[in-house]
């Protein structure tokens, strides 16, 4: 029985010493060859590499790194960094969807709005509104904050009977990078013109005119006193390279009498880059 004992002593010892081994030796790297199913759960507190994963659900707290492809119904991230992204529906909770580079798609909806620094069709930049003035409310920067309206309810600056001082001027700034700038308006030439001129200058350099006499013509007044209007609403559309993040823009006349006799009106300011 003693021996027995004593027996039983050394094989738990030789145990015992086996298991402490094992525990604190290196850790041998597990490797495998072919499929493995897991019909629970997978937790890893550290890092877990395979050729492929598939799951019902896969709930990563920290960071995963895939050097192929990711497919499932829905992939929820706070963050993800791509370099193709194939899906059929983008959304977030917060309702803001940050894509910090290029989009190729055939087709976007969206129920709220899309901010973008450039947009491409038919591998063409298209136009980027910048600013839009269209003096229905505040009038902000403007050299003159002198308004007039035709009928009552669209305004446009300068007018009839308003001393503008013969030009108005506004600066710009905030276009972003870009190569090439575009400025639109309308120009409105009011009563009395008697072969004036009228013209529109981007910091400073002269990049539209046109001239306006009404003697001798019958037309009827649409805006301000008596005088015939033949020239109303008069488009401008100017495009010229430019790369500064500011622009200044002045439209004038060279009218020589008082503003109720004959004047002009700069509606609808458009600046665009791309």
């Amino acid at each position: 029985k003693n021996k027995k004992k004593k027996m039983r002593k050394v094989l738990l010892l030789l145990v015992l010493a086996t298991i402490l081994q094992v525990s604190f030796s290196d850790p041998v790297p597990a490797q495998a060859h072919g499929n493995i199913t897991i019909l629970g759960d997978l937790l890893s507190t550290g890092s877990l590499r395979a050729n492929a994963i598939r799951s019902k659900s896969l709930i990563i707290d920290g960071s995963i790194s895939v050097s192929l492809k990711v497919a499932g119904d829905a992939i929820t991230s706070n963050k993800a960094d791509v370099t193709i992204l194939q899906t059929s529906q983008i959304s977030s909770p917060t309702g803001k969807v940050v894509i910090a580079s290029p989009v190729s798609t055939g087709s976007i909806s969206s129920t709220g709005s899309i901010s973008t620094v450039s947009f491409f069709q038919n591998e063409v930049r298209q136009w980027v509104l910048k600013h839009h003035d269209d003096f229905e409310a505040e009038i902000k920067g403007w050299s003159s904050h002198e308004v007039s309206s035709c009928d009552g309810v669209d305004h446009h600056l300068g007018g009839h009977c308003k001393d503008v001082g013969g030009e108005v001027t506004k600066n710009f700034t905030g276009l972003g990078p870009h190569t090439h700038v575009r400025v639109q308006a309308r120009y409105h030439f009011l009563d009395s013109w008697e072969g004036e001129a009228a013209y529109a200058k981007i910091d400073n350099r002269l990049v539209w005119t046109d001239i306006n006499d009404m003697r001798g013509l019958d037309f009827p007044s649409f805006c301000g006193g008596e005088h015939p209007d033949g020239k109303f609403s008069v488009p401008i559309d100017v495009t010229l390279r430019h790369t500064g993040d500011s622009i200044t823009l002045s439209f004038g006349s060279t009218l020589d009498e008082h503003p109720c006799n004959e004047s002009f009106g700069i509606d609808d300011v458009t600046v665009s880059v791309k």
